[in-house]
């Protein structure tokens, strides 16, 4: 499996999954193959998600486990003590930590310098950000002298994240997408379908593949075994240059799922 910053390109999100559901989720796509489990403070799920790491009998050191710190302890008197509390449920330390969302202030200075002190307290083996524009990804990189490795932002075929590539290109950043399917609705399209076809595999693997294709790692959530194997499959095969123009193209449409009021006009 490719690994992009040491990220392993295919992962399992685990929102908005909990309790028993979220352990046996994290369990069977561990016990498939897969090695890269994504969870965060607002999921409410961390401990689950611990729990389904143990249960699976993978080995702690084969999983790459990524959490992120909720907008509301981005602050200096709670930012440490969460991280801590996110650990405790984790059962360890996160291999990657990130700001889940720049502050709505804008603002990004101050919960930056707090997550490189958490890595320098030994924290988090890896540091980064998510949901963060070019801008903010320049500013954040700047403070963090080249130490984050990861912009974690919704990617999928029919969203335009050029230019968020292109900044983490420039700045030694991989890039994580959330959502890759747009929630099924880039299953649906008839190009995709058309070249799933041609390959003979479901459409998922077409979208994930043009998603790694380019360097970036992608975290589908999955209730199913079957469904996590075949999302590690993407990783078998390619797109020739004409179909990754073709998924490509789907952009125009501009479908932005995730937009909270705090970022309508953060995004540049």
């Amino acid at each position: 499996m490719d690994r992009f910053n040491g990220i392993p390109a295919i992962g399992l999100g685990t929102y908005p999954l909990s309790g028993a559901e979220a352990e046996r989720c994290v369990a069977a796509a561990l016990e498939v193959g897969i090695r890269h489990v994504d969870t965060a403070q607002m999921y409410g799920n961390e401990k689950a998600v611990g729990r389904g790491i143990a249960l699976s009998g993978v080995p702690r050191g084969e999983v790459f486990l990524v959490t992120k710190v909720d907008p509301s302890n981005l602050g200096a008197a709670r930012f440490a003590a969460s991280v801590a509390r996110s650990a405790d449920d984790l059962g360890s330390v996160p291999d990657l930590l990130l700001i889940h969302w720049p502050p709505s202030d804008g603002d990004i200075d101050g919960p930056v310098e707090r997550l490189l002190r958490e890595g320098e307290r030994g924290m988090a083996k890896h540091l980064g950000v998510s949901n963060f524009s070019p801008r903010q990804m320049r500013r954040a990189q700047q403070l963090a002298a080249g130490r984050l490795i990861c912009n974690q932002v919704e990617f999928h075929p029919l969203l335009d994240q050029s230019k968020v590539l292109a900044a983490a290109r420039e700045l030694g950043m991989a890039l994580t997408a959330y959502s890759p399917l747009a929630r099924g609705k880039c299953m649906e399209d008839r190009v995709v379908q058309d070249i799933a076809a041609r390959h003979r595999r479901p459409p998922s693997e077409i979208v994930l593949r043009w998603i790694i294709q380019q360097g970036v790692a992608a975290i589908p959530m999955t209730r199913k075994r079957d469904n996590a194997a075949s999302n590690l499959r993407a990783a078998e095969f390619s797109l020739t240059a004409d179909e990754m123009d073709a998924i490509s193209a789907l952009s125009s449409r501009n479908l932005r799922l995730i937009n909270p009021a705090w970022m309508t006009n953060g995004w540049d």
